[in-house]
């Protein structure tokens, strides 16, 4: 594993796992969206630095992950551009603690949310982080 450097190590940090060709995300406590899309930029420059490694494990269990704000900014600005810059969409994994921060009273609703895809990426929700690389090395 190789360690990236961050801005800010006490929010964020990055890792590169070159035989398995996947970059990883952890946040460190919960964060506002200037922040969130500071650390997506640094993400996006890794993956670029990295041989546009489009394969992504984010730990988000320490940060807000229903924000509408972050969300939206990711499906409507920063996904969209990932297939131009990496060759392809990317792929995500997110590692989180199931129902965190969702609305996760309505099993249905969970997962509805849990795996998907929007413009540019293609994610699934895990609460282990050996299920969520396990499903990453399968996807193309």
């Amino acid at each position: 594993m190789q360690l990236l450097t961050t801005r800010d190590p006490s929010s964020f940090t990055l890792a590169y796992l070159p035989d398995q060709h996947v970059i990883i995300g952890r946040w460190m406590r919960p964060v506002l969206l200037g922040e969130l899309q500071i650390h997506y930029q640094e993400l996006l420059a890794a993956a670029i630095a990295h041989g546009n490694c489009r394969h992504w494990l984010l730990d988000v269990r320490r940060r807000r992950i229903n924000d509408a704000d972050a969300v939206r900014w990711f499906g409507e600005e920063f996904g969209p551009q990932l297939p131009q810059l990496l060759g392809q969409p990317v792929v995500v994994a997110y590692f989180a603690m199931v129902g965190q921060d969702v609305a996760s009273t309505d099993p249905a609703l969970w997962e509805n949310i849990r795996q998907g895809s929007m413009q540019g990426a293609q994610y699934c929700y895990f609460d282990q982080e050996s299920t969520a690389m396990a499903w990453l090395a399968q996807q193309p």
